[in-house]
């Protein structure tokens, strides 16, 4: 990224030394290119100035070689078999991997095999033995610091915590003190807009965040000492991290943040998702989080409204953008202070970051949700207990008859738990005010929306699969596909694709064929207009078997040895994985992850289109 200036400016070489390396900064006034000389590096060691007092290590990690084979989203694997110290990687196979670049916060969502302590990653070579991977500062791992990403979209670094028990990546540097007080004053310093400024100085023309020019910082000696740094960002990382409790995909996850305004905060509430990485958590005690949590406010005294729950949500989360916006504020403030900056430096930084600001086309970090989203998530959410609840992980989109026994679909299921929650004397005006705001039924979102919905939420490695028979279905006169059912990840095996192909379309196709075979009995009967009519059904019918009986199809190809599975891959190890769950017919393996694993799938056509989304 390049500072664009917009005036003419007079600076000696020499002067341009001031800042290490000697960046062509000449547009940066020398109050600002003093401040290397005046205040010592972050990291010394990098910056190659052994005399300076030492502040913190900053060091680049982990570099797998191949993210496809190394590495999961935290949903794809056991809660219970993820580590986080190296002791345990010797009977749990993964651990956190560190990525993202959200200021002060960030979900830890990725996961990396480093069983035994990482020996399959330090082994990866190729066939010429050269070691692929790059596991780097390994003494650093599984320690709290402070993590960003080199890859920017905003103009300032976005640091943010990294808890302790994780590894750090490549691409996604962190910084270390010993000093827990000292990490949360830097944390502030180095999200602050002075900051964001300085690393321009360092590098005008590709503005990095890579190690070397963020080692170089100047940093103000003694700055652990000062409190409310530290006491503003501590409130920024609980304010986010208690907002996370609402998120899905979140390791931090309770419950939907609509389903938390409507039950009334409770200080019992602790994450359900069984992550090693949320078991310390705490509900902090700053006033800004106590309002935005709705102390003392019960919605289930008052008539249920589903939109008006929602549109509560959505004004918190205004409150709380609102809240992180006069932090920051505060923090440049006190940032500004703290180095000396005068009004017309600050002047000048804040024209530079703002024009920064609009080149790089920053994203809002902070964008609201509106309330159509939190209601969808609510579904979503009781989707998901739907599939954790069945004992098998299957579930039909519309109630059916397996044999003799009546089996409840998703959405049957799913409107019973609106009406656990909201009672049912609630359950029409629910209903109506769901259509409304859906524009279609519930039956026919969890037919038509919900997988790409929850696709999306998990990052194109869904746990919720819907099987069905979209891809084969011809004509324009039925809207839904004549088949679909869900399945759960979490409970894939062996047995549940010949236990979909048997027990749940085996009957609708079976009651497809003798629909053909009654209609043509029928159309023997009759004649002229009443012919027409029948034909017409009979065409309809037709049309439904046709496609029943090319799902039935695919699924026999997916069950028999397959040897032709082309994958479009870069990593040559999913599609050697590929091919070895398929070979005997499909077998899935789930610690080979969904991308693995759905790709057969996708390949016979037994799932909704939206699968074909999955891929890398």
């Amino acid at each position: 990224m390049e500072i664009k200036p917009k005036h003419v400016y007079t600076v000696k070489l020499g002067e341009l030394a001031e800042i290490p390396g000697s960046p062509y900064a000449y547009w940066a006034p020398k109050t600002l290119r003093e401040l290397f000389q005046k205040y010592p590096p972050l990291d010394r060691d990098v910056a190659g100035q052994k005399e300076a007092p030492k502040i913190a290590d900053v060091k680049q990690g982990l570099a797998t070689a191949d993210d496809s084979r190394f590495t999961r989203f935290w949903w794809e694997v056991d809660a219970d078999n993820i580590a986080t110290s190296r002791e345990e990687t010797y009977h749990k196979k993964w651990v956190p991997f560190v990525k993202g670049g959200k200021p002060f916060y960030q979900d830890i969502q990725l996961v990396v095999n480093w069983m035994n302590n990482g020996e399959e990653i330090k082994n990866y070579r190729n066939s010429s033995n050269k070691l692929l991977s790059r596991p780097q500062n390994e003494n650093f791992y599984f320690r709290k610091g402070l993590s960003w990403s080199a890859i920017f979209s905003s103009p300032r670094i976005d640091m943010h915590v990294m808890p302790p028990g994780g590894i750090f990546t490549q691409n996604h540097f962190a910084l270390f003190t010993n000093n827990e007080s000292l990490s949360y004053v830097l944390l502030s310093v180095m999200n602050s807009e002075l900051i964001a400024f300085l690393t321009y100085i360092l590098d005008p023309l590709e503005h990095t965040r890579i190690q070397s020019t963020i080692a170089k910082l100047p940093i103000v000696l003694l700055i652990n000492q000062n409190k409310i740094l530290a006491i503003l960002v501590q409130e920024a990382y609980s304010l986010l991290r208690e907002h996370d409790t609402g998120n899905e995909s979140s390791t931090q996850f309770i419950m939907p943040w609509l389903l938390q305004v409507w039950r009334g905060f409770s200080q019992k509430w602790k994450p359900v998702t069984n992550h090693p990485l949320a078991r310390d958590f705490e509900w902090s005690e700053f006033e800004s989080a106590k309002e935005l949590r709705g102390e003392g406010k019960k919605w289930k005294n008052k008539e249920a409204s589903i939109i008006a729950v929602a549109n509560e949500c959505v004004e918190r989360e205004f409150k709380l953008r609102k809240r992180l916006d006069e932090i920051q504020n505060a923090i440049d403030d006190e940032v500004y202070r703290i180095y000396g900056i005068s009004e017309e430096d600050r002047r000048l930084i804040e024209e530079e970051i703002s024009a920064a600001a609009v080149e790089t086309e920053e994203e809002n970090q902070y964008e609201v949700m509106p309330a159509e989203e939190h209601i969808k998530r609510m579904l979503s959410y009781f989707g998901l207990e739907v599939m954790k609840e069945d004992e098998d992980g299957i579930v039909p989109l519309s109630d059916m008859f397996l044999g003799t026994r009546k089996e409840p679909g998703m959405a049957t299921r799913v409107i019973i738990k609106l009406i656990d929650e909201f009672g049912e004397n609630n359950l029409d005006r629910i209903e109506s005010e769901l259509t409304k705001v859906l524009k279609m039924s519930i039956e026919d979102w969890f037919a038509k929306e919900f997988f790409e919905f929850h696709t999306t939420l998990y990052r194109l490695r869904p746990v919720i699969w819907l099987i069905s028979s979209e891809k084969f279905k011809r004509g324009k006169g039925r809207t839904k596909p004549a088949f679909s059912c869900f399945i759960y990840w979490h409970k894939l095996d062996e047995d549940t694709m010949p236990k979909v192909r048997q027990l749940y379309l085996k009957p609708v196709f079976e009651a497809s064929r003798m629909e053909v075979e009654n209609i043509k009995a029928k159309l023997s009967k009759v004649e002229g207009r009443e012919k027409r009519e029948v034909e017409t059904e009979l065409e309809s019918a037709l049309t439904k078997y046709e496609e029943l009986k090319a799902l039935d199809e695919a699924f026999e190809k997916l069950l028999k040895p397959q040897h032709e599975i082309r994958v479009t891959s870069k990593s040559e190890w999913v599609k050697e994985k590929v091919k070895e769950i398929t070979q005997d017919g499909y077998k899935p393996e789930r610690d080979y992850g969904v991308r693995v694993n759905i790709e057969p799938l996708k390949w016979a056509g037994v799932m909704a289109k939206t699968a074909d989304r999955v891929k890398g």
